[in-house]
């Protein structure tokens, strides 16, 4: 009896192995493929500064052979790469960053491309005229910061092939 017990584990145990290993397919995520990644935060001349991180995440799941290779939610990073606060005489703030990378369904790291750069508003003019018309002091009026709220949403592109395994 113990034996028939041992016997049907057995079998059931490599039946269920098997098929979990049958079920598992490799997909390849092309260069090129877009990812829609959200702003996990806001991103501002106000808070940040050259060469800091940018948290992001995955929008909406992304899809090959209609299998999921990147799961919506995944953290997703970028980097500042321009930060120029608002200066006096009106200059405007400009905040740029790029798109680092995000993870597939099976852990691989996955490189992106895209960047983005917005400036504030401009107020040289404004800074310039009112201190040669009325009072020098007029030219301490600075530009206003360059922001990315958080929410928006933004397009970037897969850098490489990677074969991802999916399930």
């Amino acid at each position: 009896m113990k034996l028939v017990i041992v016997f049907c584990l057995v079998v059931g145990m490599c039946f269920l192995v098997g098929n979990s290993f049958a079920a598992e397919t490799t997909v390849l995520l092309r260069d090129g493929t877009p990812v829609i990644l959200r702003l996990s935060e806001e991103v501002s001349t106000k808070t940040k500064n050259n060469s800091d991180v940018v948290h992001l995440e995955v929008s909406r799941d992304v899809v090959v052979d209609e299998k999921v290779v990147i799961r919506g939610g995944t953290p997703a990073e970028g980097m500042v790469n321009i930060c120029q606060k608002p200066d006096i005489i009106g200059q405007e703030g400009t905040i740029g960053f790029v798109l680092n990378s995000t993870k597939t369904i099976d852990g691989q790291f996955v490189s992106l491309r895209g960047n983005l750069t917005r400036s504030g508003q401009n107020k040289e003019i404004l800074s310039a005229g009112a201190a040669y018309a009325c009072c020098p002091i007029f030219g301490l009026i600075k530009g206003t910061n360059a922001t990315f709220v958080a929410g928006s949403e933004i397009k970037a592109y897969t850098e490489n092939d990677i074969k991802v395994k999916v399930w």
